[in-house]
């Protein structure tokens, strides 16, 4: 039987106004029903989001990556256990490992006798064999993840700042307009031999990603490991475009044992209704959410859900703004991130992939059609 069968439907809502950040998650932990999957669990491994973090005047912009304090609560949450943070690089951070030491991780690991860092490129290069990589057709690139996440005496946290609106779809809620942590498990957690963009450009505007996300936990659920979903922190980001953000205050955490339920409620909070977004009807089919959402339980520790309502109710930057973005203004957006240099080897490395996946897509198509005659 899959771990999916037995999924709860249940949240806690954390205030984080007048709280220290570091002992913020012992208490939604425990109403979570969080601490027996720890005290169970041989290591922790924390999908720390860091790859998308962006600098101005080099300095980090919050609500773009997970703040070192909040990496410490989970640290101190987590007594007596190995807490692993990881990150697959990016394309505008391509080595994790200065990204450790810029965002404080480096001195929270040397404090920390139970804390590793691992970077995935280096998980990529030393236990290949071990990654499960999940086929799509024609439909996506091949998704690789490393094994660890398929190890049932592990406990995988997925951390999350939400963002949005992020998809070309948005407008019409098609695609994903949100970058929440089952993304940012699935997402952040994959092994590329090579870039490729047009991985990439499924990944961030929503063409059909809710089938590439639920596959990938459909298979981690299928190995009997646990999958926590957190999201939030002091700021969220509001997407000017693909690699703009606005921090907006937020001050609190949706947290749950099972990552699409803190999923659907953080959106709910963020002003959407998830039933209009495909990406949660796909996770309502599969089982992942109940199909009347009255049914999630929700507890609330402090007052952010009603904080936040106030605060939306009259703009909501997280909402669609004017034109949305087409998919040439996010790959070029993308290229402009690189240098000169790295931008014509990507260029060099994508156009092949591109080319077979549209030739593919049309002999595909063309069989569909040659078989319904």
């Amino acid at each position: 039987m899959s771990l999916k069968d037995n999924l709860q439907n249940t949240a806690v809502i954390t205030d984080l106004e007048n709280q220290d950040l570091s002992t913020c998650l012992k208490e939604p932990f425990k109403r979570a029903g969080i601490l027996p999957l720890i005290n169970q669990a041989r290591e922790i491994y924390v999908h720390t989001p860091l790859g998308a973090t962006i600098f101005h005047d080099k300095k980090p912009i919050g609500g773009t990556f997970l703040d070192v304090e909040l990496a410490k609560a989970i640290i101190l949450a987590c007594p007596n256990k190995q807490v692993i943070f990881y990150e697959a690089p990016a394309t505008a951070h391509k080595n994790i490992k200065i990204l450790f030491d810029k965002l404080g991780y480096t001195d929270l690991a040397d404090k920390y006798s139970q804390v590793r860092l691992l970077d995935l490129k280096e998980e990529d290069a030393s236990t290949k064999q071990d990654c499960v990589t999940l086929h799509y057709g024609f439909k996506y690139p091949p998704l690789i993840l490393p094994g660890f996440l398929f190890d049932k005496d592990n406990l995988i946290i997925s951390f999350s700042n939400p963002k949005a609106p992020f998809s070309e779809k948005v407008a019409g809620f098609k695609g994903l307009p949100v970058s929440l942590s089952g993304k940012s498990l699935i997402i952040g957690s994959s092994i590329f031999s090579k870039k490729n963009l047009l991985h990439l450009a499924f990944s961030d505007i929503g063409l059909g990603l809710k089938d590439f996300i639920a596959g990938g936990l459909s298979k981690i659920y299928e190995a009997g490991v646990n999958c926590v979903g957190i999201n939030g922190g002091r700021v969220a980001g509001a997407m000017v475009d693909q690699i703009k953000v606005h921090p907006i205050e937020w001050n609190a955490l949706v947290i749950s044992s099972n990552i699409s339920v803190a999923d659907v409620v953080t959106v709910a909070l963020m002003g959407f209704n998830p039933p209009e977004i495909g990406y949660f009807q796909e996770l309502t089919q599969q089982g992942f959410i109940p199909m009347n959402l009255s049914e999630v339980s929700v507890t609330e520790i402090g007052n952010a859900r009603a904080r936040l309502e106030r605060q939306l109710a009259n703009e909501n930057p997280f909402l669609p703004q004017g034109t949305p973005i087409t998919t040439r203004q996010w790959i070029f957006g993308m290229l402009g991130q690189l240098s000169f240099k790295d931008r014509l080897g990507m260029m060099g490395r994508i156009i092949p992939s591109i080319i077979k996946y549209k030739i593919g897509k049309k002999r595909k198509s063309g069989s569909s059609a040659a078989e319904s005659v």
